[in-house]
């Protein structure tokens, strides 16, 4: 199987969208507390608001593809710094890897590391100093992932049901 990787084209939406309703539903039963949900019309919802992220965000969204079909994706956004953070932290271009999927038949095939390769070099190239990426929890999986890419933990979110 030939993986490419490429950006992402118009006509990829529906593809992407896929992807994300994907993802949604694999952290769902992850979900220790049982809040996560996927309502039918919330991944073209959530992919509009993507675009419009990538666009004011100097983003860019890959997608990875195998026998003409996209097999994964990654959104990534360059966040500014708004001036008050730049009082107490130093970096002024800080990249976010916004969702990264990958379908689980194509997993463990190296796509989610092309596609965070691809990622990485976009973000260089922005004069990025650091990336950025929001883990949930109970996702080991991809916590052991990206580990083994050389991030490491720097803040944890902490939940308590009431």
């Amino acid at each position: 199987m030939h993986i490419t990787t490429r950006p992402y084209d118009q006509s990829d939406r529906d593809a992407v969208v896929l992807c994300l309703e994907a993802l949604s539903d694999y952290l769902s039963p992850l979900d220790p507390l049982k809040k996560i949900r996927r309502l039918p019309p919330w991944g073209k919802k959530y992919m509009g608001w993507l675009l419009n992220k990538v666009k004011r965000q100097r983003g860019i969204i890959f997608v990875a593809q195998a026998d003409d079909r996209v097999i994964g994706c990654i959104v990534v956004v360059v966040e500014k710094m708004k001036k008050l953070d730049q009082l107490s932290f130093a970096v002024s271009h800080l990249g976010r890897v916004q969702e990264l999927f990958v379908y689980e038949k194509h997993r463990r095939h190296g796509v989610a590391s092309l596609l965070m390769d691809k990622a990485e070099n976009y973000l260089r190239e922005k004069k990025c100093e650091i990336v950025r990426i929001e883990v949930f929890e109970p996702n080991t999986h991809a916590h052991n992932f990206y580990q083994s890419l050389g991030y490491t933990d720097r803040i944890r979110d902490m939940t308590k049901q009431i």
